[in-house]
């Protein structure tokens, strides 16, 4: 009994490395977002919403209710009113206006098929079951960022990597009620998968991450790098094994298919974000940044200031080092990401997504080794965090 009772405890390195980590900076997000609703009385005149004492979504009169569902709503702003009405409502598109067929469907669907087994009734019961899959989803996640980052650099650096995530400046998308977390548990198990030679799992998670989230379409090129190198790059090696990898191609065109049959268009998406309000194209990374330059900034605001433009120049960085230390398939999902988030226009949200590139937490672990590095990271990471929490939660711009 008392043997039957050890095996089913989670393993000492899941609840330290893992788990405690993931739990200390969840609480410490919601305590600076709820301190900051009591602290900062925000008066708003535009039309934010919020869920109100009757568990419904509402438009914010005056500000904001510090005391009326905190942690839903502090978890809930921006892109989530666009996930909450596909869950609710399916895909929308009215031609020439900002619509919900902008974003993936993974996540919506995967909050309506919670919703068929806790069929709650409010808005605030929809919130918690996404807000819930977001945190089970980026537990996981953290759980196989650290065993991958084991199989090639050991237990320390695979728990400051798990730790450098926790605290990541944007850390709080995977909370929240967006994509973020469920798409880097995707695309961790692609990777997880992959390592251990299982081919049809590996395409499979590829696949899920393809319909996340936009970048998730590249998963599978580092996967077929992962499947080719453990094959020494020898075509005769190549097994039927590899068909596995065309799950996420398929999945890709299923849902343009869907588009095409529910809408009359394949490339809808590509119009919707194209719209005069969002105003994103495929643009060449140098062009995005020669534009950058073209306009007026600010310190902040609805688009890219120079805040983005210097997180974009470090994850940069950071991915040369990912390209010059690191397994080939990681380099490759880095580089070919970044190539894409930067191919937008608009240097806008790079920190929100940068936040799913885990070999990027893998090379600031590699210089975490440095101790005053080490408590930089933390303690600045921390900071951006926190600050990054307040203003998310109290509607400000993070892109």
């Amino acid at each position: 009994m008392a043997e039957a009772a050890r095996a089913r405890r989670p393993p000492k390195w899941f609840v330290r490395e893992v788990f405690l980590p993931f739990a200390v900076t969840r609480l410490l997000l919601i305590l600076v977002a709820w301190g900051g609703f009591h602290l900062v009385k925000k008066p708003f005149k535009t039309g934010k919403w919020e869920v109100g004492s009757d568990g419904m979504v509402s438009a914010i009169q005056a500000q904001l209710s510090p005391d009326v569902h905190p942690v839903l709503n502090m978890f809930s702003r921006w892109d989530g009113e666009w996930y909450l009405s596909i869950a609710q409502h399916g895909y929308r598109f009215i031609p020439g206006e900002e619509s919900n067929v902008a974003f993936f469907p993974l996540y919506p669907s995967a909050v309506r098929i919670l919703h068929f087994a806790f069929p709650f009734q409010s808005d605030a019961g929809w919130l918690f079951l996404g807000i819930l899959l977001s945190n089970g989803a980026c537990l996981l996640a953290l759980t196989w960022l650290y065993q991958l980052v084991l199989l090639d650099y050991g237990d320390r650096v695979a728990a400051r990597t798990v730790l450098y995530l926790c605290v990541f400046p944007t850390t709080l998308f995977l909370s929240a009620f967006h994509s973020e977390g469920l798409f880097l548990a995707c695309v961790l198990g692609s990777f997880y998968f992959a390592r251990q030679g299982r081919w049809f799992w590996a395409g499979l998670f590829a696949g899920l991450a393809a319909i996340c989230r936009a970048p998730g379409v590249l998963v599978v090129i580092a996967i077929a790098f992962e499947y080719l190198q453990q094959k020494k790059f020898r075509w005769r090696e190549i097994k039927a094994d590899c068909l596995g990898l065309l799950l996420a191609p398929l999945a890709t065109v299923a849902h343009l298919a869907y588009f095409k049959w529910r809408f009359d268009d394949w490339f809808v998406i590509f119009k919707v974000e194209g719209v005069k309000s969002w105003s994103r194209k495929l643009t060449p990374p140098w062009v995005t940044f020669a534009t950058f330059f073209q306009r007026p900034h600010a310190g902040k605001g609805t688009h890219d200031s120079y805040l983005d433009l210097l997180f974009t120049l470090i994850l940069i960085a950071l991915t040369v080092l990912v390209a010059c230390k690191l397994r080939l398939s990681y380099a490759v999902y880095a580089v070919t990401t970044v190539i894409f988030i930067t191919s937008w226009g608009y240097l806008t949200s790079i920190p929100r997504f940068g936040v799913v590139i885990f070999p990027v937490m893998i090379a600031l672990a590699f210089l975490g080794r440095n101790e005053k590095f080490h408590l930089a990271y933390l303690a600045i990471s921390s900071a951006i965090a926190a600050y990054c929490m307040f203003t998310f939660s109290h509607w400000g711009w993070l892109g």
